[in-house]
């Protein structure tokens, strides 16, 4: 079992590696690119058949990410994978507070200020959340690591 990804082990809490753009690999950005695609088109035509808000529903699916998990557990390990699930997991949340704030909004407020509080309820709630995880991780990293030791 390898070790889980923590932000002390010279994983960052946050960030941006811009040297991981040029070992991109055509034929995983192609299936990436085909899944996005792919999902775009049911969301499509749900929508035609089903009306806007089922369509909308579907559109709501990180698109790429079974691609993405799929390539990062094949090329980098279960972990790796896990560690990317659980990002998007948060940032699911950040979606949620954005739809919530842009549901009442839209009927009452101006569209400018609609989007500029619904991009500030998803940034806020996925930060906050992730950065809330982080730290409890940290502070639990011992008995956790216990427990995981205990069941192997």
């Amino acid at each position: 079992m390898t070790p889980p990804l923590e932000p002390q082990d010279d994983n960052p809490t946050a960030g941006f590696d811009f040297s991981k753009i040029l070992e991109a690999n055509p034929q995983q950005l192609a299936v990436r690119f085909a899944f996005g695609a792919g999902v775009s088109v049911v969301a499509s035509i749900v929508s035609t058949t089903a009306g806007p808000f089922w369509g909308g529903t579907f559109l709501a699916f990180p698109a790429i990410l079974a691609a993405g998990l799929t390539l990062t557990e094949h090329d980098e390990g279960n972990e790796a994978a896990l560690h990317i699930q659980r990002g998007a997991l948060l940032g699911s949340l950040g979606m949620v507070a954005f739809a919530l704030v842009a549901a009442f909004g839209f009927e009452r407020l101006p569209l400018a200020v609609t989007l500029v509080a619904a991009i500030g309820a998803w940034s806020t709630t996925a930060v906050g959340v992730y950065l809330a995880v982080a730290s409890w991780r940290r502070r639990h990293r011992g008995q956790c690591d216990h427990r995981l030791s205990a069941s192997a």
